[in-house]
C-alpha cells in the first residue's frame, strides 16, 4: 500500500480594496451606524463613538460626512489618533 502523497496548496490571496462614494458614506450617519471619510479613507467609527477621549459628540458630528478638515485640525498629524483611526478603515473613497 502506497500512502497518498501530501499536497500543499498555497492560497492565492488578492487584496480587495472596498471603495465607497461619499453618497454611500452619507447613508451611515447616526450613532448606531457611523461611517466617515478622512484623507481619502472610509472608516466605520460606530464602535469608537463611546470610546473617543474627546467625547461622543465630536465623533457624531462626523457621521456620514467627509471629516478630513475636522480630523486634521483637531489632531494635526499626531501619531496616536492616526493609528487608532487606521484600525477602523473599511475602504477607500472614490469620487
Amino acid at each position: 500500500e502506497n500512502p497518498k502523497p501530501t499536497t500543499y496548496t498555497t492560497p492565492i490571496t488578492t487584496p480587495t480594496t472596498n471603495t465607497y462614494t461619499l453618497l454611500q458614506v452619507s447613508t451611515h450617519n447616526n450613532k448606531s451606524d457611523c461611517w466617515t471619510t478622512i484623507n481619502g479613507g472610509v472608516y466605520n467609527l460606530t464602535s469608537w463613538i463611546a470610546e473617543h477621549p474627546g467625547g461622543e459628540a465630536n465623533i457624531l458630528k462626523t457621521c456620514g460626512i467627509d471629516a478630513t478638515a475636522a480630523f486634521n485640525a483637531q489632531h494635526n498629524g499626531q501619531a496616536r489618533p492616526a493609528s487608532e483611526l487606521a484600525s477602523f478603515k473599511i475602504g477607500t473613497l472614490i469620487k
